[in-house]
């Protein structure tokens, strides 16, 4: 597809979704499988340290934090996507105005502009 003013980067975005898939398969392949008993070999979790516990649980928490921010920018790039394929990408989803070719740049999935994802984040307009 040719490049736009809209797109400054039309590979940045195939780039950041094929980065992003990168870190999730990174992501599962280094994860904790399995409950604590079979990832520390013990029968019973009874006998363990409290800061072991704690350890695995904190561990836990932390990669499905990272787990779902993976897969909610993974969905950001899918629509950016669909709004590249319907001739859309690059004009806001919530005021139709251009998203400046800055904002693409640093973040070629973004489908909303500076104002709108501003106001979205600080809880003044839903997106």
């Amino acid at each position: 597809m040719p490049s736009s003013p809209h797109d400054p980067a039309p590979d940045a975005l195939t780039r950041r979704a094929a980065e992003l898939e990168a870190l999730r398969q990174a992501e599962l392949d280094t994860s904790v499988s399995g409950d604590q008993r079979e990832v520390t070999g013990e029968s019973s979790t009874v006998s363990q340290h409290p800061a072991d516990t704690a350890d695995f649980t904190y561990e836990r928490q932390l990669q499905h934090t990272t787990q779902q921010l993976l897969e909610r920018e993974a969905e950001q790039v899918e629509v950016a996507l669909r709004a590249r394929e319907t001739g859309t990408y690059g004009v806001c989803a919530s005021c139709s105005r251009s998203i400046p070719p800055e904002r693409l740049q640093a973040r070629p999935e973004a489908t909303h502009c500076v104002d709108c994802q501003r106001r979205a984040e600080t809880g003044r307009g839903a997106i």
